[in-house]
This record gives C-alpha cells, structure tokens and sequence, in this order.
C-alpha cells in the first residue's frame, strides 16, 4: 500500500484497493481470507515490479517482464546464478516479496517457456509457441 500511495492520493480509491487486498470470502458459513489470487494482483505487481524494472535497467540487463512474470537473459550458466541470487535478494528484502523457487530456474533460453512462447536452439533463435501450450 505504501508504493501505491506514493503514486495515488486520493484516500478513497486507497480505502478501495486496501478493501479488495483484504477481501475475504464466505464459505460454509465460514468467513475466510481469500486463497484464490485478487483481481487487481496483475495491477498491484505491476506497480510493485516497476522497481524491479529499474533494477534490472541500471546494469542494462536483457528482461521481459508480464506481471508477476520475468525472463532476464544474460551469457552464461555464471551471470544467470549471479543474477538469479542478486535479484532474489533484491525481491525478497527490497519488495518483500517471497520468489516461486519451483519456478525459477537458470536455463538455456530454448529450454524454458514463458507465456506459452520458447525460441528454438538454433544459432539465430526464433520466437515459436511452446509445446505444452500447443497441446493445451
């Protein structure tokens, strides 16, 4: 909520996304907080990834971000756990955020997909659907 005030002052709209954040469902006649993710969680992490956004810029790092969804390309096996352990660190302390480990990884581009794409292993890759979205 701090980094959305920063960008919004009108304290209503504030009220407003503090109540969806918290929203909570009833079940069974049970009031419980929502498991299932909020509506605005594409919105609210695009306002909180934007400071990952700049991160990655200042040592002009290669990214492609959709949401809470980010590829960073670097060289080699070397730079991407590097860069993997310094922007985990950044997410979690900075942003307070908590990083899939299950889903991330270091990888060869080819071999990882991002929002149904992979590009081919070939020396001048090309972007193509993923087989898994192919099946789906």
């Amino acid at each position: 909520m701090s980094e959305i005030s920063k960008r919004i002052a009108d304290k209503r709209l504030l009220k407003l996304l503090r109540q969806f954040l918290t929203i909570r469902i009833l079940e069974n006649g049970l009031v419980t907080p929502s498991a299932q993710g909020n509506p605005l969680s594409p919105l609210l992490s695009n306002l909180m990834l934007d400071l990952l956004d700049k991160e990655l810029t200042k040592p002009g790092h290669n990214f492609c971000r959709f949401a809470d969804d980010c590829n960073i390309y670097v060289r080699s096996q070397r730079a991407g756990q590097r860069v993997m352990r310094s922007i985990t660190n950044f997410i979690e302390r900075k942003l307070k955020l908590k990083v899939n480990q299950t889903k991330s990884a270091v990888d060869r581009v080819y071999r990882r997909q991002f929002l149904g794409f992979t590009f081919t292993s070939n020396k001048n890759p090309k972007i193509r659907i993923a087989p898994k979205a192919i099946k789906r």
